[in-house]
């Protein structure tokens, strides 16, 4: 199995584990035993979710609320680990957020904290627990990227520019960390239905999307796990949106882009 075993003393860290995607992998994480580190902004829904899984897997979950697009919180939550006295084995960065808008109305300061929590944050969080699975020959990360990071996206650019980051690292570290016995899966799911497109302000367009190209949070969760048990090193929910994902990277630049605009406008 490319996930290790739930063990004492060891955990799965999971942020961006308040909603959505990250709070599904970490029910189905604790379902298979493991005790976690549940990691995002908001606190009062970590301990709900905390009181939860402790209660129906009766496994260890602490919690950190951190905001991981400041260093400082970061290194705060390296600390409060360490104190914790667990080794982390599993880890899952799936704290992020979008927004579809014109480039020239998005807000500046907007962009930056997006820039900085989708790629910063994951590759900073990467580089600090990956060395001891290196050193273990044990360890599997899973990163949430996104099918918008396969191709540019008008109207969606910095976002789509952001996952393009995510799954590039986690399919160069996929390559790079395999002969060290760590694994590493891209999940790059379609549309999820998930806060995401409110706090995007993408409603109207997720609203317009045919039903079959939207998956639940569970089946993300679902399938990216079985993807990093299997060794894989991407995952796409959904086969209308592997489909709809082929057909886009195959696609033309010319025929693609106003496309998309289309799309998003």
């Amino acid at each position: 199995m490319a996930i290790p075993p739930p063990r004492p003393n060891h955990a799965a860290l999971v942020t961006g584990a308040s909603s959505g995607i990250g709070a599904a992998l970490a029910r189905n994480l604790a379902a298979r035993g493991h005790d976690l580190v549940l990691v995002a902004r908001r606190r009062d829904r970590l301990e709900d979710l905390a009181a939860e899984l402790t209660q129906r897997h009766r496994c260890r979950v602490e919690i950190v609320p951190a905001d991981l697009a400041e260093p400082c919180d970061r290194a705060r939550l390296l600390r409060e680990v360490s104190a914790l006295g667990l080794t982390i084995d599993v880890l899952v960065l799936c704290a992020g957020f979008g927004m579809v808008a014109p480039f020239t109305a998005s807000e500046p300061d907007r962009l930056t904290l997006m820039i900085r929590t989708n790629v910063e944050a994951t590759i900073a969080l990467a580089r600090e627990f990956v060395p001891t699975m290196v050193e273990q020959r044990s360890g599997a990360v899973l990163m949430v990227s996104s099918m918008a990071g396969n191709q540019p996206m008008p109207y969606f650019a910095t976002y789509a520019a952001t996952k393009a980051a995510v799954t590039s690292i986690a399919e160069s570290l996929h390559c790079e960390l395999k002969p060290h016995g760590v694994t590493v899966t891209a999940l790059c799911p379609g549309s999820v239905s998930t806060e995401f497109a409110e706090v995007a302000n993408a409603s109207r367009i997720e609203n317009r999307q045919p039903g079959h190209l939207t998956a639940t949070p569970e089946l993300c969760a679902e399938v990216g796990l079985k993807a990093l048990a299997r060794g894989r090193r991407t995952a796409v929910p959904l086969l209308s949106v592997r489909v709809f994902v082929w057909f886009a990277a195959h696609l033309p630049r010319f025929i693609w882009l106003p496309t998309c605009r289309r799309m998003f406008s």
